[in-house]
């Protein structure tokens, strides 16, 4: 690693105390102290590459400051730039703009810390489509110490854009059709702000969430049926085909899943270039596919199937889009008859702002992630 602390901030970290200097020492992006939670590959000596949001690398040390070195395999700009969350002792202190370099420079990450035993993270913050990162190591003023002991909970959100949380660090009143339709821009997505990172702080549990835009569950935006989401549920990276990219469903088993899918499948135009319905009977039976897939890998899970809130009744005008994936994803469930397979809906936005390109804000991924923590606390069985 480099060792020019070079600054990268894009948010103040902590402020700097009067605490005396302590040596930095480097370790290795393989280090056993330190901990990964999230869909990583570890086949580079270098350190493991991931793309998925909210994937996190995880330490705990007795030290007043760490940096930290990552390669942003995206290609720039504002939609392919990564973006890492900086949170020293369960509080967010920075974000981390990725350089789009191989020179394994060092970035100021964790300041001026009062001596003694804190727990840092480096949570990915971007989804997939800003691309890859490789972490490549830290730089500890101060000791590594022994990980903390993992939360023994886990929750997997397996969802579409807005699961990953696409745009959610922005708010835009809506009062016609045009507003929201600003584009991706990578630094308004916030994955540790989306519903399932607020899950994880709630019960305390692990999150892994997998998220892949355009991809339906039993067709895609361009009316494709190959390639969905569903479909390639075990890679680690959205369109990585390779023998050596493929996710172990061993090395992480859920407790809950929830599914927040189907808006896709709802996205195909039709001749008059108006986005159309799927097939009911052909939706629900490659979702039903979908969730006794999942039971198999994970047969103690129990799994949520979520709908909403970006779909409404109102558009595309006399299609009733959200009352159709209601009762195709309701009925879906009733028919599997499964006790651990359950349905819940989320109501339409109603707060007239909307993140990037009419997806939840913040404030509304807040609510979505109430209503699932009440529903798992109430209804699942976990005693959460």
């Amino acid at each position: 690693m480099n060792r020019i602390h070079g600054a990268v901030l894009v948010a103040a970290s902590t402020l700097v105390s009067c605490a005396p200097f302590e040596a930095w020492d480097d370790y290795g992006a393989m280090d056993p102290k330190l901990q990964f939670i999230g869909r990583m590959q570890f086949d580079d000596d270098f350190g493991p590459r991931y793309a998925y949001p909210g994937a996190t690398v995880r330490l705990r040390c007795d030290c007043t400051g760490v940096d930290v070195a990552f390669k942003d395999e995206g290609t720039g700009g504002d939609k392919r730039t990564n973006f890492v969350n900086v949170i020293v002792d369960g509080k967010q202190t920075a974000v981390l703009k990725l350089p789009n370099t191989d020179n394994g420079e060092l970035l100021k990450a964790v300041r001026g810390l009062k001596p003694g035993e804190h727990t840092i993270e480096f949570v990915k913050r971007t989804g997939p489509y800003a691309g890859t990162i490789q972490f490549r190591g830290i730089s500890v003023q101060g000791t590594l110490l022994d990980p903390p002991p993992l939360p023994e909970r886990r929750i997997e959100i397996i969802g579409e854009s807005v699961s990953c949380g696409y745009g959610n660090e922005v708010s835009i009143k809506a009062p016609n059709n045009t507003e929201p339709n600003t584009g991706y821009h990578s630094k308004n997505e916030d994955n540790s702000k989306a519903y399932g990172a607020l899950l994880g702080r709630r019960f305390d549990a692990q999150v892994v969430t997998t998220c892949m835009w355009y991809r339906g569950v039993q067709r895609n935006p361009d009316g494709s049926t190959e390639d969905t989401l569903a479909t390639r549920y075990k890679r680690l990276f959205p369109d990585d085909d390779s023998e050596e990219a493929v996710w172990d469903t061993r090395d992480y088993v859920p407790d809950v899943i929830i599914l927040n899918l189907g808006v896709s499948d709802f996205a195909v135009r039709d001749e008059t270039n108006t986005p159309s319905a799927p097939d009911p009977m052909l939706f629900k039976a490659a979702y039903a596919k979908f969730v006794e897939e999942l039971r198999r890998y994970y047969p103690s899970a129990k799994i949520i199937c979520a709908v909403g809130p970006t779909m409404s009744d109102y558009y595309p005008k006399d299609r009733q889009h959200w009352t159709l994936i209601q009762r195709y994803v309701k009925e879906m469930v009733e028919e599997l008859a499964n006790p651990n397979v359950f349905y819940l809906a989320h109501p339409p936005a109603s707060s007239g702002s909307y993140g990037e390109d009419w997806h939840p804000t913040a404030e509304e991924h807040q609510h979505m992630a109430e209503a699932l923590g009440n529903f798992i606390q109430t209804q699942s069985g976990l005693g959460w």
